[in-house]
């Protein structure tokens, strides 16, 4: 399974709109929150996205908990959770639901932590001057920046 993984886009569909031309072999792509764009115009790339801080007027959840071919993911923007202060609060939000993979953003950083049981994501900002964001294929996780 492969997996594109976004965040804090803030409206930049430029970026999003050459990100997603990158990795057209892709089985899902996923949003940490923060997209910043009127759900016509991201509802036709087919995301799955949390709503961030700055998502005002969003319907999207908070969280997510996906069973994606096996994989039990934890996705969330982070700021609810506080991430900027620490990841207890969010690990604990993903042991409570039996994630094994939590996906976050927010705090615009690229961030991989890799446990046995927990792996940790941020793939950091595509709409900031860090232009990054992550593919998650087959367990192994790759940052890229435009």
């Amino acid at each position: 399974m492969k997996l594109l993984i976004t965040s804090d886009i803030h409206g930049n569909e430029e970026r999003l709109k050459e990100v997603v031309k990158k990795h057209k072999d892709i089985d899902y792509h996923l949003n940490a929150g923060d997209i910043c764009l009127d759900p016509i115009v991201y509802e036709k790339y087919h995301i799955i996205l949390v709503k961030g801080n700055n998502d005002f007027f969003s319907s999207e959840p908070l969280f997510r908990v996906l069973d994606l071919n096996g994989v039990k993911i934890y996705l969330t923007h982070g700021h609810k959770e506080h991430v900027k202060y620490g990841l207890d609060k969010l690990l604990l939000n993903a042991q409570i639901h039996e994630s094994n993979l939590v996906i976050f953003g927010h705090t615009h950083q690229k961030y991989l932590k890799i446990d046995p049981q927990i792996t940790i994501l941020n793939p950091g900002a595509l709409g900031d001057y860090h232009k990054s964001y992550a593919i998650y294929d087959e367990g192994q996780i790759t940052f890229y920046t435009l």
